[in-house]
């Protein structure tokens, strides 16, 4: 077993070390920092390419659903303009919504829409800070 050893070996106590003994025990110490570095230098390399692939796909993908939103829209609006087109009664509606054209002898009424209960989040948080004022002493 102690001839096994490369560290350590009792049998050649007190003798000289042979010639190139010293390489031996530094020899995987050295290929394995030279792996390490060649390693390193090769991420250093692909690391900036790979890493601008990423966000090019990331971009891709961005680009992707921006162009499935636009084919939407392009579809509703086609849509649109084919009722435009065909149906009067989508003229007569959108005339009187959006011009407030009306009929000789009709009169239009315009409503204010009416005030709800319903709180928006800012008027909540002031709602609840007043409470609270009122309940410290």
């Amino acid at each position: 077993m102690a001839g096994n050893s490369r560290l350590f070996d009792p049998s050649g106590l007190g003798q000289p070390p042979a010639k190139g003994h010293y390489w031996r025990i530094l020899q995987p110490w050295v290929y394995s920092l030279v792996g390490l570095l060649f390693v390193a230098v090769v991420l250093a390399l692909f690391y900036p390419e790979w890493k601008k692939g990423q966000n090019m796909k990331g971009r891709l993908q961005a680009l992707q659903t921006d162009i499935q939103n636009q084919k939407q829209e392009l579809a509703e609006l086609q849509e649109l303009s084919g009722r435009l087109q065909d149906d009067p009664f989508t003229v007569e509606r959108m005339a009187r919504d959006t011009l407030s054209v009306a009929r000789p002898g009709e009169v239009i009424f315009k409503f204010q829409p009416y005030a709800t209960n319903v709180n928006t989040p800012g008027e909540v948080k002031g709602v609840m800070r007043q409470r609270t004022a009122r309940q410290s002493p």
